[in-house]
């Protein structure tokens, strides 16, 4: 018969959000939510080099984590802007239509990246393309397409 106590058995003493566990586990996420200020938000670790500094493994992290309902600044260093692209249709379209709508010689004339540019002219469907549409039927070997 199932025993009416609904903690996670007999060293179950103590509860964090809502999760009983013993009191050395409840001793060890105490001393990790004392340090993860540092290893969040200063270092900007993720789990698996928080776990490599504790001395723990990653699953172990996520999982005490996951009881302390605390979500990680996934960061890796790079810092990315959005580009504004306000007044780009009046900057970059004369430039690209004066350089024979070739991407790569206008973001050289602009001194901008050419993904950039490139990207930018896809997006809003100004690419030209450089060749004629083929008819299909005039390939040689038609019947093995």
């Amino acid at each position: 018969m199932p025993s009416p106590n609904n903690t996670r058995g007999a060293k179950a003493t103590h509860v964090l959000n809502g999760v009983a566990m013993s009191k050395l586990k409840f001793d060890r996420i105490l001393a990790f939510r004392a340090r993860l200020p540092q290893l969040d938000e200063k270092e900007r670790l993720g789990a698996d080099d928080m776990a490599a500094r504790l001395g723990i493994t990653g699953s172990c992290v996520r999982q005490w984590l996951r009881i302390l309902g605390h979500k990680l600044h996934h960061h890796n260093g790079r810092t990315v802007y959005k580009h504004d692209t306000t007044g780009w249709e009046e900057k970059i379209l004369p430039v690209y239509k004066s350089t024979g709508y070739m991407a790569g010689k206008t973001a050289e004339a602009l001194g901008m990246d050419k993904s950039v540019v490139y990207r930018w002219l896809a997006n809003n469907g100004h690419l030209k393309p450089k060749y004629a549409p083929r008819d299909i039927s005039s390939y040689k070997f038609q019947n093995y397409r």
